[in-house]
């Protein structure tokens, strides 16, 4: 009985012990990395940027990944991300200064990053704060790269030397190209990147070769990536020529789905004259539907395919134009589909009986974009020589074209009252119309060689136009002509946009394929 009792209480004392060390774990290991080190206003992340290079802790107990956006810090034991030391932003200049190396101290409590531009970065690694910033002098390694000498502070800093390994065998043996890889200190791990997986970093035993775990959640550098938010801003979808469309949970970060297209051939889509492009998933457009169900992409053969969001399956094919789609749009009630086309054509679709009208307007060119207002009454759409046309959509009829722009439209949006209709183009400009006259009621202009990425409206009907400017995002309201907002997080330059339903999140996404997520409340005070 004595027995019994005894490991009962040895049972819950370590029932006990368990649970205890659970809460008192760094918070760190329950965060999401996701939430790691947002820059302001931000709500969260999907990507951990770009790999450059990796290295170990003296004590091998911490992997340090080097990123474009960061210094990811990594728990040996569990993997875990412990923190992002996230890289400082040029306020003035808007530019964050790339990582060309870093090194860890002699005891592991210092990282020392050289950076291109003279720039010198020195972390400590258990506060995750910039120790001291050196700017405009020279920073090297000496010749046995044991000391690091800031020439400015003339400060010497005592290095640790990783060992030497025979790579070249470890690396064919399993035939891969890595991108970066690190010995930890006893030279029985080995961390390496490799881009066929995406830059996924892959940890393994030296000794035996085998996998001990992946670390995933990296993004190679995309320069051509499009996203699009689900109404509800759960889901985000990105788009890649070449690649499949990836379903993200925002939440977690997680991808939840990976859409597989058809190579595009004839057969695809008999009403292509002209086939282009011989690869595998080749989209142009995306859009989700008003209940967040369906997701429908356009191709470069003309065919558009609808998708069930929850089971990653094709429900169905619209195969009738005959050109690349460029524009996709869902109606309010989620009725009725859109779609523009490099063969100059707009097409409704009526997504339950599958036919589909025919919009015409003279010399309506090439269509670069489509937008429904607000009660489905009226489209909009854009085209590649700088004219916006609006129809009725009951009669399919124009209604009125709206011309001033001198280049291709890349946005057509409708006020919240539907009395304005407010364009962006690739001629650097913004235009704010009148529907009922025709009127060019506003123009705001960029610099020389810069345009606007995105355009937004709050529910005062002010407009709200947003510009990529280096690694910043301006918000500029075009009624009065003043910034109402910069936000700063981004590493690289900010290529795409993209708005939830409800006006409350913004999605951006950079040149390393990193996305932030932006709540849009605190910073233009919208609401649907």
């Amino acid at each position: 009985m004595k027995t019994k009792v005894f490991y009962l209480m040895l049972l819950l004392q370590v029932l006990v012990f368990s649970i205890l060390s659970t809460l008192c774990l760094s918070p760190c290991f329950a965060q999401n990395y996701t939430q790691m080190g947002l820059p302001e206003d931000a709500i969260a992340r999907l990507g951990k940027g770009r790999i450059q290079h990796m290295l170990y802790s003296p004590d091998g107990n911490v992997l340090a990944v080097v990123t474009s956006i960061g210094i990811w810090l990594y728990d040996t034991n569990t993997y875990q991300e412990l923190n992002l030391l996230p890289i400082p932003i040029n306020k003035n200049r808007g530019i964050a200064p790339e990582i060309t190396n870093t090194t860890y101290s002699v005891d592991g409590q210092t990282l020392i990053s050289e950076t291109f531009g003279s720039i010198v970065l020195l972390w400590d690694v258990t506060s995750g704060e910039n120790g001291e910033i050196f700017t405009g002098e020279t920073a090297y390694f000496d010749p046995d790269r044991k000391t690091f000498t800031i020439k400015k502070e003339n400060t010497t800093i005592q290095l640790y030397q990783e060992p030497k390994r025979d790579l070249e065998y470890t690396l064919n043996a399993d035939k891969e190209k890595p991108v970066s890889f690190a010995f930890s200190p006893d030279g029985q791990t080995l961390a390496m990147t490799d881009n066929k997986y995406n830059y996924t970093i892959k940890i393994r035993d030296t000794r035996t070769h085998k996998l001990k775990k992946s670390l995933t959640g990296f993004s190679e550098f995309i320069f051509l990536d499009k996203i699009a938010l689900s109404p509800d801003g759960n889901t985000l979808a990105t788009l890649r020529s070449g690649k499949p469309i990836h379903l993200w949970d925002v939440a977690t970060g997680k991808t939840k789905k990976t859409l597989i297209g058809y190579k595009i051939s004839r057969r695809t889509n008999p009403h292509l004259n002209l086939v282009r492009y011989a690869q595998h998933f080749v989209f142009d457009s995306v859009a989700f539907s008003p209940d967040g169900k369906t997701l429908a992409n356009g191709s470069h053969d003309g065919t558009i395919r609808l998708w069930n969001i929850d089971s990653g399956k094709l429900k169905k094919r619209l195969l009738e134009h005959q050109g690349f789609i460029t524009g996709l749009a869902f109606s309010s009630d989620g009725k009725f589909l859109a779609s523009g086309s490099e063969d100059g054509l707009i097409l409704n679709w009526n997504l339950e009986t599958g036919t589909h009208a025919v919009f015409l307007a003279e010399r309506m060119g090439s269509i670069s974009c489509v937008s429904f207002n607000r009660d489905g009454s009226m489209l909009a759409g854009g085209n590649t020589d700088g004219n916006i046309h609006l129809f009725d959509v009951a009669t399919g009829n124009p209604k009125i074209t709206f011309t001033g722009h001198i280049s291709e439209i890349s946005q057509v949006l409708f006020s919240p009252d539907d009395d304005m209709v407010a364009s962006r183009s690739y001629d650097g400009s913004v235009r704010l119309w009148d529907i009922h006259t025709g009127k060019s009621q506003m123009t705001l202009s960029t610099p020389k060689e810069h345009f606007w990425s995105g355009l937004l409206f709050a529910d005062n009907g002010k407009l709200f136009a947003v510009r990529g400017e280096f690694e910043f995002i301006h918000i500029w309201n075009v009624t009065d002509g003043q910034y109402e907002k910069i936000l700063m997080g981004h590493t690289s330059f900010t290529r795409y946009f993209s708005m939830s339903a409800d006006r409350q999140t913004l999605a951006s996404s950079n040149a390393d394929g990193t996305i932030l997520f932006w709540d849009l409340s605190s910073i233009v005070k919208t609401t649907d």
